[in-house]
């Protein structure tokens, strides 16, 4: 069995020092893999149900600050020599499918190969729509 790990790359822990300690836990731990989530913008008033909560909310505010996970990723690729990193999820259906391949194949080259796509197609209506998606 594989065990990884999802990593919050929300305020307060989106920083360089507090992601670099966790990766080196990561690693130091035996986890075979760390993992990032996105989400372009998050509102505090939305009419779509989150999936995996039973009030319907997802735990994070407007104001929540997110990285973009291919960055993140480039960022832990370079802390890190051996866990593998993946997207939980890459919302492909608001991204330009051109620029994602770019983005995910740049870090799976700069990780030596250890990149793990994970893709999804996203819940928040909302998001959808502030980034002009259909």
């Amino acid at each position: 069995m594989r065990i990884g790990l999802f990593f919050a790359t929300t305020n307060p822990y989106a920083t360089p020092e507090f992601l670099a300690a966790a990766a080196a836990g990561a690693e130091e731990g035996g986890f075979s893999s760390v993992w990032v989530g996105e989400h372009a913008v998050l509102v505090d008033e939305y009419e779509s149900r989150y999936p995996y909560a039973d009030d319907g909310k997802i735990p994070l505010r407007g104001e929540t600050g997110l990285l973009e996970p291919f960055d993140a990723l480039s960022f832990l690729a370079a802390v890190t020599s051996r866990v593998r990193l993946g997207t939980a999820v890459c919302l492909l259906p608001q991204r330009n499918p051109v620029y994602t391949a770019k983005d995910a194949s740049t870090v799976d080259w700069l990780s030596g190969g250890r990149l793990d796509l994970g893709i999804g197609i996203g819940w928040l209506r909302a998001e959808f729509e502030a980034v002009a998606a259909p």
